[in-house]
């Protein structure tokens, strides 16, 4: 609510006098302009959506996963016992085991309560015939407003994955 404030004052004050008391006189019956930028300044402000995940990974479980060529599978990944010390960074790894033949793609939503936020494909750190390994970040374990997908692109559905 006080982004909204904030950009309407905003708006208010680029205006020069006649465009303020333009705005300020009642007489005026076109009112279309306004509702516009209303609306527009609502959905500047609005929220996300964060989908619905599938499961949150715990540090140091393997989760075995059946994954489909249609439907992503979506995660994220726990706090739990898994937080650096203050002012101390850490590392962290998303490693997927897989058979030789499967081929899968990895996409990051990051920060999904925020209305602009998008997925990105997300590159492997290394990678061999049977194991992907992907970098995350702090705040990737820090917050729960990330989702993660994994999906099938050809090959066997069966994996697992482990964050470490």
């Amino acid at each position: 609510m006080k982004k909204i404030l904030v950009m309407i004052l905003f708006a208010i004050n680029t205006y020069s006098c006649t465009g303020l008391s333009r705005l300020l006189d009642t007489s005026d019956n076109n009112t279309e302009p306004y509702v516009a930028f209303g609306y527009y300044l609502y959905l500047l402000s609005a929220p996300g959506i964060c989908p619905t995940v599938d499961l949150t990974l715990e540090k140091g479980i393997n989760y075995p996963l059946t994954l489909s060529t249609t439907n992503s599978v979506i995660f994220n990944i726990s706090s739990a016992n898994n937080l650096p010390p203050p002012n101390e960074n850490r590392e962290y790894v998303l490693v997927i085991t897989k058979d030789s033949t499967t081929n899968l793609e990895f996409s990051a939503l990051r920060l999904c309560n925020i209305s602009n936020s998008s997925t990105t494909t997300e590159s492997p750190i290394t990678s061999t015939p049977t194991e992907i390994r992907y970098q995350l970040y702090t705040n990737d374990v820090r917050t729960l407003r990330n989702a993660f997908y994994l999906k099938l692109i050809s090959g066997n559905a069966s994996v697992t994955i482990r964050q470490e």
